[in-house]
């Protein structure tokens, strides 16, 4: 079997830290042959330090002279449109970087090109592909907790990460870091909300940088049967994300701090019932930290972007579906857009219009 050549859009630092590496990690079945980025300096060091040849700055020229199974975009998600396009009329499999676009007519028009021309397309929901996040899903389809009635997330990330950067595109986006980070609070609501129907955003700035708009944002999400309770922080000087799922005959929690998963059910207060639930805790803790040793140990991928992309680059191998669909990509976006729309009093150039749509016309 011939190996599928690759190329990644966009050289920073999601790129250089999980992309490269992801597809790297697959050299049985592709070859990263080419990466591009607007910027010379960063595309040719990038490209130096992991020993790929073929540095480009212009994608035109990149998809003129490679021949490519796969783009993977990991630019700023104001350029993912144009990009898209022209690798999907050059015959392309695109992997796209979240969100998939900061609109919903911008999706529909990357859906029906890649329609048109018969490629895959599908946008990087990693916390998705996390362990312990699917082994959540198994249990929920399961009915191991029965029905879930509600849902809470936690996610705070490291200032360092956005906010103390003056410069950062992530200050240019409509309604500011939220575009960037909240795709995935969103993305891991859907895989348990059936519809979103409203949302409600309390934004505020804690933070004395001038360029932040806000940094602070308590979000619900309501849905047929089922709510979404989530706070987002970018203040703190660590990261963190905690998912709380409640269901009528028990709650799971997910770590995705530490990768690990915890089921609970305490039917009554009493010393006994709290000793044999502190323990039955305990014991899930050291199995999942013995799961967690033993991938590290065998070489298994950890990361959501390894697995995804595996999954994506087996999906155009065996064609079969994407592991995360262009349609979840666009309502992701489509619920992005309710957000910034609740939270922003600004002047941003965002117009709520473009997101309130939930079917592709």
């Amino acid at each position: 079997m011939n190996k599928l050549k690759v190329a990644i859009v966009g050289c920073g630092s999601v790129a250089q830290k999980r992309h490269i590496p992801g597809f790297l990690r697959l050299k049985k079945t592709v070859e990263l042959t080419a990466l591009c980025d607007l910027n010379p300096r960063l595309v040719e060091a990038a490209s130096k330090n992991v020993g790929i040849r073929n540095a480009y700055s212009n994608l035109s020229e990149m998809l003129l002279k490679e021949e490519l199974d796969i783009v993977d975009i990991c630019t700023p998600p104001s350029a993912h449109l144009s990009i898209a396009l022209k690798a999907i009329e050059h015959g392309c499999n695109v992997l796209l970087e979240k969100p998939m676009a900061l609109n919903v007519s911008d999706c529909d028009k990357m859906i029906d090109s890649s329609e048109k021309y018969g490629v895959k397309l599908s946008v990087v929901h990693n916390q998705r592909f996390y362990q312990p996040f699917m082994k959540a899903q198994e249990l929920v389809s399961s009915g191991a907790v029965g029905k879930i009635t509600g849902m809470r997330i936690l996610s705070l990330t490291n200032k360092n990460e956005y906010m103390v950067h003056e410069n950062h595109w992530v200050h240019n986006l409509p309604g500011g870091v939220i575009s960037e980070t909240g795709p995935h609070i969103v993305y891991m609501s859907l895989a348990f909300m059936n519809a979103v129907k409203a949302v409600e955003v309390s934004a505020r700035k804690t933070l004395k940088y001038p360029w932040v708009l806000y940094d602070d944002y308590r979000i619900e999400l309501e849905g047929d049967s089922l709510n979404t309770s989530i706070y987002v922080s970018h203040a703190g000087d660590y990261t963190s994300c905690l998912i709380d799922l409640f269901g009528e005959e028990g709650a799971i929690t997910i770590n995705l701090e530490s990768m690990l998963l915890t089921r609970s059910k305490l039917n009554e207060l009493n010393p006994t019932s709290v000793a044999l639930s502190s323990l039955s805790t305990a014991g899930q803790i050291v199995k999942g930290v013995a799961s967690n040793f033993s991938r590290v140990a065998f070489h298994k991928p950890m990361l959501g972007h390894d697995i995804m992309i595996e999954r994506f680059v087996n999906s155009i191998i065996n064609d079969q579906p994407v592991p995360v669909t262009p349609e979840e990509g666009r309502e992701t976006a489509r619920i992005m857009g309710m957000i910034v729309a609740n939270s922003s009093e600004t002047g941003y150039p965002f117009c709520p219009e473009k997101y309130v749509s939930s079917t592709k016309d």
